[in-house]
């Protein structure tokens, strides 16, 4: 009997740093910040609650907690007597922050990375199959791109016809339902709608999460914008990140019975999504190179391109007036400026990065080797 089922391994190399958000914040007064060395130590709050407790402090504790002081709580700590070493016991993690600009007194709720029931960091399966999803989809527009024109007319014509704010998820739902439909739901189950999502081959792509990380592979980035002209702008949104030469392992199954993706199709997927990305929106930025072959983006943090079919769509030229359609249409602030991207050659005209160890690197950027498992 033919085996139908094709076991392999994705292994990510980061070379960048990678978020991928849990939905939670460590708050202000969760984390206490040591400017002499660049770190921040991430305290379990049970823990500090117990040690409080029995220095009868749990009841100011409180007041301090939910009061409007910006005071660092290592500092609170120690002006009540509690010494540092006692403190740091009650550590969950550490965290350096070289990078990230950080005071005591103006300190920001930092993006927790999503974390297991043991508090490891990890790599969810669902955030690299919707990478990969991508990437998959971008290739197949751009090898018959005549599948797909009625879409692109529809999609055009559609952001024309919008008059107010839509929300995101609303905006050519029916579009991108099209797309989607034409690429990848194609399977015609019994007592199914051609659109439905029971007939999408991709229930034939099984992607597993990672292995468990260390949090001592976590870094502290601050959120970065690069412009065209070379700017930078350090904005106030701290982010939990896995650290640039990271190794990241993921099973990867194909079934080949409802799938007909194969391991030669992802590669030059890969290899193709680079190239549009670096054509239509990374070489805009100075200092930026064109991508390794093997270049894919994960996570929070990596920008709209990464994220849309937009600019295998529509091309350079054409998908940076859609995009900026879509800027208007989902209510972005004028003061974000887009109605400049037209002139300026690109949408959106930034580029999200972030430093380590004082080099700076694109958000989200890994190398992608998929691996045959025996």
């Amino acid at each position: 009997m033919r085996n139908v089922l094709k076991t392999y391994e994705l292994e990510l190399t980061l070379a960048g740093p990678v978020f991928i958000g849990s939905g939670k914040e460590i708050g202000k007064k969760e984390y206490a910040f040591f400017p002499q060395v660049k770190h921040v130590a991430v305290l379990d709050v049970g823990k500090l609650s117990r040690l409080l407790s029995q220095k009868n402090l749990l009841g100011i504790y409180g007041k301090f907690l939910m009061g409007s002081s910006r005071e660092d709580v290592g500092r609170w700590l120690e002006a009540h007597k509690i010494s540092q070493n006692q403190y740091m016991q009650c550590a969950r993690y550490h965290l350096s922050c070289q990078d990230a600009v950080l005071d005591s007194h103006s300190k920001l709720s930092i993006l927790e990375f999503v974390k297991d029931a043991y508090g490891m960091p990890y790599v969810p399966g669902s955030s690299v199959k919707g990478m990969l999803r991508t990437i998959l989809l971008a290739n197949r527009i751009g090898n018959m791109p005549q599948d797909y024109r009625e879409v692109k007319e529809n999609v055009a014509d559609t952001l024309q016809s919008y008059r107010l704010p839509k929300p995101r998820r609303t905006i050519c739902k029916r579009e991108s339902a099209m797309m989607e439909g034409t690429c990848f739901r194609t399977l015609e189950r019994p007592r199914s709608k051609p659109l439905d999502a029971v007939n999408d081959t991709l229930a034939g792509l099984i992607v597993g999460d990672s292995k468990p990380l260390s949090t001592e592979d976590l870094v502290l980035c601050q959120r970065t914008e690069l412009h065209t002209d070379g700017k930078e702008k350090k904005l106030n949104v701290l982010r939990e990140a896995l650290r640039p030469g990271t190794v990241v392992h993921i099973p990867l199954t194909i079934d080949n019975s409802i799938c007909d993706v194969t391991k030669e199709e992802l590669e030059q997927a890969i290899a193709s999504f680079g190239e549009m990305y670096y054509k239509c929106f990374l070489r805009k930025y100075p200092g930026m190179d064109l991508p390794r072959k093997e270049s894919v983006w994960l996570g929070g943090g990596a920008g709209f391109v990464t994220k849309t079919e937009v600019y295998p769509l529509f091309g350079e030229r054409q998908g940076i007036d859609v995009a900026v359609d879509i800027f208007r249409v989902t209510g972005v602030p004028q003061n974000h400026k887009h109605r400049e991207d037209r002139k300026k050659g690109v949408s959106p005209h930034v580029c999200k990065v972030a430093y380590y160890k004082g080099k700076r690197y694109q958000m989200g950027l890994c190398l992608a080797r998929v691996l045959e498992v025996e």
